[in-house]
């Protein structure tokens, strides 16, 4: 390796920015964008789920929004599609950040601000306050999932969340996934009980392009336990926008959330 095999010797593109993560992008870039982004399989430019929390509670028009874990700036695009007028993402994988500085500069989100960094440390320093928590596949990726939803609570008055949950028949059914749970075990809060699971990565983690936690492993939750939490949190009013209990990946569920 020589410092001079970073040079680019092409002429100046928006496939050349996008080349520099070749063959690691999760998200499949809009058409006519003059780029294509490589695998690139998930339609995350064009999201049906956010389409649908762009119906709840008034929508993102003109809504300051947080957003945790953008990814490569996807949904960020979106959210600014929709009209929000400003948009935090915080983003902890420094070759994600990177990605989304480049969708930034293709898309010219002038109304983002990314920053690279740990959500969770964020949201326990900032006294900032947010019409919207966006939290889209993110929470199942948290040792504290419990802790994030807590603090979610004390920034916004609303969330969207999508998110896999644990349900053990369903997972027990899967090859692929059961082994890569442990035990489950309860935990207390405000005189309450909530199921935490481990969760391991395992080889995951041999991926560039891996858009996982910031640990080897992460805690997920039983459906009730999420549901209960959210509510225990004051977030009183409650959607179920979609659930997908057969996901590949594990069940899944999008709702959106609202206090009084």
């Amino acid at each position: 390796m020589s410092i001079l095999d970073e040079y680019v010797n092409a002429a100046p593109s928006r496939q050349t920015a996008v080349d520099m993560f070749a063959g690691e992008w999760s998200s499949k870039f809009p058409e006519g964008c003059g780029a294509v982004a490589t695998p690139g399989l998930a339609p995350l430019f064009d999201d049906p789920r956010l389409e649908m929390g762009n119906r709840m509670y008034g929508g993102f028009n003109n809504r300051s929004i947080l957003e945790l874990g953008p990814l490569e700036g996807g949904h960020t695009y979106m959210l600014q599609q929709f009209g929000a007028k400003e948009i935090d993402s915080v983003e902890a994988n420094s070759r994600a950040f990177m990605k989304c500085l480049i969708t930034k500069e293709i898309f010219d989100l002038n109304r983002a601000n990314f920053m690279l960094g740990n959500f969770m440390q964020y949201l326990s320093t900032s006294q900032k306050e947010y019409d919207w928590v966006v939290a889209s596949g993110v929470l199942y990726h948290m040792r504290e999932p419990l802790k994030l939803l807590r603090l979610i609570s004390e920034h916004s008055r609303r969330i969207f969340l999508w998110t896999h949950y644990y349900d053990k028949e369903i997972i027990d059914e899967s090859e692929a996934m059961r082994d890569k749970f442990g035990e489950t075990k309860t935990v207390e809060r405000q005189g309450k009980s909530f199921e935490l699971i481990k969760y391991h990565y395992q080889g995951a983690l041999q991926w560039q392009g891996f858009c996982g936690g910031p640990a080897a492993d992460a805690t997920w939750l039983t459906r009730d336990s999420l549901l209960r939490f959210i509510r225990l949190m004051g977030f009183k009013q409650m959607e179920i926008l979609e659930e997908t209990p057969l996901h590949q990946n594990g069940p899944a569920i999008l709702l959106c959330a609202q206090k009084p």
